[in-house]
Parts: structure tokens; sequence; C-alpha cells
């Protein structure tokens, strides 16, 4: 499921590096199930799909948004988070 990528990758589960142009993550969702847990999803009118939780590591609370062309910004605990995403072709 994407949505959990992008959480991943949000959350610093992931192993991205800040700044780079275009990075491919391969994502396995049994690396990442366990430590993202539970969390609100919900689609508003414009097709932005919003992501809110608690981180499972740290309890930071997260609130993300993903737009359709695949923006992603939001917050995690203090830390402000912007990036791109889209699924691999």
């Amino acid at each position: 499921m994407i949505m959990n990528a992008v959480l991943a990758v949000a959350l610093g589960l992931a192993p991205v590096k800040s700044g780079q142009e275009v990075q491919v993550i391969q994502y396995n969702p049994g690396d990442y199930s366990g430590l993202i847990g539970r969390y609100n999803q919900s689609t508003d009118r414009g097709g932005t799909t919003h992501l809110s939780g608690f981180d499972r590591l740290t309890g930071r609370p997260f609130d993300i948004a993903v737009a359709k062309d695949g923006r992603v910004e939001g917050t995690v605990g203090d830390t402000y988070v912007t990036f791109r995403v889209s699924e691999a072709a």
C-alpha cells in the first residue's frame, strides 16, 4: 500500500536521504507495518488523502496530506516534512 510507504518515509523509517533529487525505495510492507502502527486515513473532496496518528516508536503525532499529484506535506511532531511520491512505472 503506497500510504504505508509514504508514512515510512515521513516518519524517517525508510532509508532515504534528504535533498536528493530522485530516490527509489523498495517497500516491503512486512518491514514497516509493525513500526508504523495504526493511523486514520480520509480523503477530502479535492482528492487529498489525510493521514493522522502517532509514531509508534517515539509517540510523536503526525498529520500528513498526500495530494493527487503526489505532493506530500505535513508535520511529524515538531518537524515539517515535504516530498513528492509516485509509484514505479
